[in-house]
């Protein structure tokens, strides 16, 4: 019974991972929307960061990210978001930016 707990303890565990993982792909997109991205472009940035990022970089990203809904125009939120205290996250952010802009891919 008690290896039966400790499955079940994992698979919670899991599962609360993979759900913030969303949460944050969710709060980037609509941070990314709601600073004049379009949507396709919000989408593209965000499935980019997923690629390129782990869960743990995301998440600081996402509540990183309260800051550019305080920007005037979506390059002073990409500006903002090179901030960022996580040298992967500005990585990231500055490729996957660079690569829904252009169409280029890695």
């Amino acid at each position: 019974m008690r290896i039966w707990g400790q499955l079940a303890g994992a698979g919670i565990a899991f599962v609360l991972l993979a759900s913030c993982a969303t949460a944050a792909k969710y709060t980037l997109r609509d941070r990314f929307e709601a600073i004049g991205l379009s949507p396709a472009m919000a989408g593209c940035m965000v499935d980019d960061l997923d690629d390129r990022l782990d869960d743990r970089d995301l998440r600081d990203l996402a509540d990183y990210s309260v800051s550019i809904s305080r920007a005037d125009t979506p390059l002073e939120a990409v500006e903002r978001l090179l901030e960022i205290d996580n040298p992967r996250a500005v990585a990231a952010v500055g490729r996957a930016a660079f690569s829904c802009v252009t169409g280029f891919v890695r």
